[in-house]
């Protein structure tokens, strides 16, 4: 028994014998905290009984940035700029985006307005402690925002408009004289499968971004799947019905208080947001402008130029005519002024091709 106590004991004590060698050649110092996988959803009690919903990456003393996600969004849309996270880092800003009304994590309320989205955004910031902040809209989060700088044209940074929605509507089949049940019905399809909605052309930059397309794909799930509401359409055709009666002209008196920077970014080809929104945004509200156009692009900008779009955020790029502009020239990324750009490709070398 001795005999086999010790045998056993320096089997215990040998270097263990693997079929192939450490994958590493040495422990190194491992982590000491969790590393972050986005921000968390966050409830928060909102007015008339209603619960919202909002994100908040949370560095305390970075440039906060209200980020409005386009149509039928969650929360988290966010993080589908997260193929730029080391930029956002790079950059100090922080992100916050306030859920609307029937997607991801919130219920539908049928009675709930633009006007109530502004007044969430508000209440999110308030609990916040966040008095000043930049917004970001993209593509149907632009009604939206138009509401937020109305009623608190004192609390803006910078306004970003990427391929966002104004006074042109939406799309090539879009039906303002159809019924909520009837644009539900016929949204019907692409709530059910968010590899439809979320569907980019062969074509499209955003294939060059490892995992856009799956990380698209778990965005729509989110919205339209992750509390149950097993893609009812009811709240996006309730959003589509918002756009189409939408009258944001009624909101010039207070868009003219907006002093802030106001920065456009469309594509001259998108037939999703017809371009011509640009001249909402770049007319209505008094500060300076900063309008950027993309020949031969699509309803891609706002991913495919996120980089020119944090850079503004950030301040950097300065604003009006002479505001410069990111571009690839000798293989490294540079701010340039609009003479110097001219005919170079447009924001971080990585976007163009690898020899």
């Amino acid at each position: 028994m001795i005999g086999r106590t010790a045998c056993l004991s320096l089997l215990l004590m040998a270097t263990p014998v693997l079929a192939e060698p450490p994958s590493v050649g040495h422990l190194p110092a491992l982590q000491d905290q969790f590393d972050a996988m986005g921000p968390a959803v966050v409830a928060l009690p909102g007015t008339g009984g209603r619960v919202l919903h909002y994100t908040d990456t949370g560095e305390a003393g970075w440039r906060p940035v209200l980020y409005l996600g386009g149509t039928g969004t969650s929360a988290r849309a966010m993080l589908m700029t997260g193929y730029l996270e080391t930029m956002r880092r790079q950059l100090h800003l922080r992100l916050i985006s306030v859920e609307r009304n029937g997607f991801g994590d919130t219920a539908f309320d049928p009675g709930w307005s633009l006007a109530d989205y502004a007044g969430d955004v508000r209440t999110v910031l308030d609990h916040l402690g966040i008095q000043r902040f930049a917004l970001v809209a993209i593509s149907g989060g632009g009604p939206y925002a138009a509401h937020v700088a109305a009623t608190m044209p004192d609390r803006i940074i910078s306004l970003h408009f990427a391929a966002a929605l104004a006074d042109r509507m939406v799309g090539d089949s879009v039906n303002c004289d159809l019924s909520p049940p009837q644009v539900a019905k016929a949204l019907a399809p692409t709530i059910d499968n968010p590899q439809i909605w979320w569907g980019y052309p062969d074509t499209s930059p955003t294939h060059a971004i490892p995992g856009f397309a799956d990380r698209a794909y778990d965005e729509g799930a989110r919205a339209f799947f992750i509390r149950g509401q097993m893609g009812n359409a009811a709240p996006e055709a309730a959003e589509m019905q918002r756009y189409c009666h939408a009258n944001l002209a009624t909101l010039a008196p207070a868009l003219t208080k907006v002093t802030a920077p106001v920065f456009t970014y469309y594509g001259l080809d998108d037939h999703t947001v017809s371009p011509a929104n640009a001249k909402f945004w770049q007319t209505r509200m008094a500060g300076p402008v900063t309008a950027r156009e993309y020949a031969g692009e699509g309803h891609d900008v706002q991913y495919r130029h996120w980089d020119q779009i944090m850079i503004d955020l950030s301040g950097l790029a300065g604003t009006g005519p002479k505001a410069r502009a990111l571009v690839c020239r000798h293989g490294h990324a540079q701010l340039l002024a609009p003479e110097r750009a001219a005919g170079l490709p447009s924001g971080l070398c990585l976007w163009q091709p690898q020899p």
